[in-house]
């Protein structure tokens, strides 16, 4: 499930960036959410049908969610969407300025602080590989990033910022998850975040319907793709797959967004550019390595 979300988000990177010419970043995510709600509304149903036949075939009595259930939903969804909002839109507002295979893999590092964050909010253990990781990524960033005159772009430092929102976004998610049905919480989520981000638009980016007729395929393959397909594979699959593991998998976004950059849009990378990626991704590896202790324990089991 992981891995087929990473695909959609990579690929996705594309008429993100076709898209960030033609209309502003909030407009564009606030549209994008509504699609995904529908999608996710449509999934719900059919989960609720599936789930029906399935206690009717056991003889389980159907057990609906009570009134307690869904305010603790619709107290805990918007905290998370505020985090997934912020880093959506400076994604967006950053693709005006950087190519999109560089975005996707500046976008990765949002899985060192995964582990960094689950260690300052909830005293989660971290390995001692994730602060390796950590050095190995600003390394590569220099790389990437940093122009012989040692300065950064406005659009990559846009970039990073998001990562740390999508960081705080999985960890809230794999504290709350648990407590919900996964897509019951996209959909509350995302209902906020198209109320918020089309409130934006209009107010602030003159939002007009030329714009949204000039990039109806973005939002159709972002929204019912990138939302809705992706967002109820991850809330689902997080329910059996530590939040670690899941920004590994999550993170191969990146390649596929670089294979889609190469194909669709003709970007290529400078060796100099190469190599931050390479370091970069080494520094994702690391950063999901058990720790020394853990490692030692397996070694023995083994023996």
């Amino acid at each position: 499930m992981l891995i087929g979300a990473a695909f959609i988000w990579g690929t996705q990177v594309v008429f993100q960036k076709i898209a960030a010419y033609e209309i502003g970043p909030s407009s564009f995510y606030g549209l994008r959410c509504v699609l995904g709600v529908f999608t996710l509304s449509f999934i719900a149903w059919i989960m609720s049908i599936k789930e029906k036949k399935e206690e009717s075939r056991k003889g389980v009595e159907h057990v609906k969610k009570d009134t307690k259930y869904f305010l603790r939903l619709f107290k805990v969804a918007p905290l998370c969407v505020l985090t997934n909002v912020l880093g959506n839109v400076m994604v967006q507002t950053g693709l005006a300025y950087v190519p999109a295979a560089k975005a996707a893999f500046l976008n990765s590092i949002y899985i060192i602080f995964v582990p960094i964050l689950s260690w300052i909010v909830y005293k989660n253990r971290t390995s001692v590989f994730t602060w390796i990781g950590t050095v190995v990524a600003v390394i590569g960033l220099y790389y990437l990033c940093m122009t012989d005159s040692f300065s950064i772009a406005p659009g990559d430092l846009i970039i990073l910022g998001a990562t740390v929102f999508f960081a705080l976004h999985i960890t809230l998610i794999a504290k709350y998850v648990k407590e919900f049905v996964g897509v019951h919480f996209s959909i509350v989520e995302f209902i906020t975040a198209s109320i918020l981000c089309l409130g934006y638009g209009f107010l602030f980016e003159d939002l007009e319907m030329s714009q949204i007729m000039h990039v109806i395929p973005s939002i159709l393959y972002c929204g019912i793709g990138g939302i809705g397909i992706c967002y109820a594979l991850q809330v689902t699959a997080q329910k059996y797959t530590d939040p670690t593991v899941a920004a590994l998998l999550m993170s191969l976004e990146s390649v596929f967004a670089a294979f889609a950059g190469y194909i669709f849009l003709n970007e290529r990378f400078t060796g100099r550019e190469l190599l931050g990626i390479a370091l970069i991704f080494i520094a994702i590896i690391l950063a999901q390595l058990p720790p020394l202790s853990d490692l030692r324990a397996r070694l023995r089991k083994q023996r």
